[in-house]
């Protein structure tokens, strides 16, 4: 069976589980790899590879470093999120609710007959997001020396509501920003996937 029959029966079979999830993105890596794609998907490559790697300093992660060293400048200065400069906080937004990964991983899926993590149940996205960040979870990105300015590293940390919310699950992704100082920051979204199993 070649990687796209596995990666279409896997999806169809549900990603319920972070075993799941790793699978998914390790066959996604391997796919991507074969068909020589993995410079025209840098975020999916990026996102592939993270969950395989106990860190990441490579040109990617180094790219979004500096995205989130950007920030923490106005940060520590006292500004919020939604106060950073313009493009600079669409940017960091993007990156943080995983939004390139979806748009890149939902493209990706589409150009190679897949099925949308949204075809198996309807909150799939968001459901496969809390298993991603289980798995990423306290794996840095390390920055590389001369790269940034003041952050040494980011690191994904998740907590998952103690009890449903009108029949979701909630849960927090938080990317804490440490600098050179020891100092830390963070920046967190909360989402849900309904607590109904499909």
């Amino acid at each position: 069976m070649n990687i796209i029959d596995k990666l279409r029966n896997h999806i169809n079979s549900g990603i319920t589980k972070e075993a799941d999830a790793l699978y998914l993105l390790a066959e996604v890596r391997k796919l991507l790899e074969q068909q020589g794609l993995k410079k025209d998907h840098e975020y999916l490559t990026f996102h592939c590879d993270w969950v395989v790697h106990p860190k990441l300093a490579g040109p990617m992660a180094q790219r979004i470093l500096k995205e989130f060293d950007e920030a923490h400048i106005h940060l520590k200065n006292g500004l919020d999120v939604h106060e950073l400069p313009n493009g600079l906080n669409q940017e960091i937004d993007r990156i943080s609710k995983l939004r390139y990964f979806r748009d890149e991983l939902s493209a990706y899926l589409k150009t190679n007959g897949l099925p949308d993590l949204s075809a198996v149940r309807p909150d799939g996205w968001s459901h496969f997001f809390h298993l991603y960040a289980q798995i990423v979870e306290d794996c840095p990105l390390v920055m590389t020396a001369g790269n940034g300015k003041s952050v040494e590293k980011v690191t994904v940390h998740f907590e998952l509501a103690k009890r449903q919310v009108e029949g979701e699950m909630l849960y927090k992704m938080t990317w804490v920003v440490t600098d050179r100082n020891g100092l830390t920051g963070d920046i967190f979204i909360i989402n849900g996937f309904s607590a109904t199993p499909y």
